[in-house]
């Protein structure tokens, strides 16, 4: 499953997760690059976020663009493969302002996720 066209110019998606020990759902709004079969998603904190660390937990959430979503799996990007590297060059390209370029202090800390699309909900 590809994200739709129509859908590939929104600015953001939402990801809800489900909250380590509460039990709760927790829904983060996030930048993200398509990519084959689901999405890529930041946490340029190194994993610290909330969504971040539920997904290390559980490995799945729902990913929201537009008015459709998703089941996803997430496939963590270990630092130095060469897909995470051409993730944060897209993010880059998609939401760094002009003249400023971000890629350098993400390559150094930043969580990179591939949310591989299970079913459409």
């Amino acid at each position: 499953m590809e994200v739709p066209e129509e859908l590939r110019d929104e600015r953001y998606c939402v990801l809800a997760t489900q909250a380590r020990g509460a039990g709760r759902r927790h829904s983060a709004e996030l930048w993200f690059i398509p990519a084959d079969g689901g999405v890529y998603l930041m946490s340029g904190s190194g994993g610290l976020t909330q969504w971040c660390l539920n997904l290390q937990a559980e490995e799945q959430g729902v990913v929201r663009i537009g008015g459709r979503a998703w089941l996803a799996r997430a496939a963590f990007l270990e630092p130095t493969s060469p897909e995470r590297v051409t993730a944060l060059k897209e993010f880059h390209a998609q939401y760094d302002p002009p003249g400023k370029d971000r890629t350098p202090a993400w390559v150094q800390s930043a969580t990179v996720l591939h949310m591989v699309f299970t079913r459409e909900l």
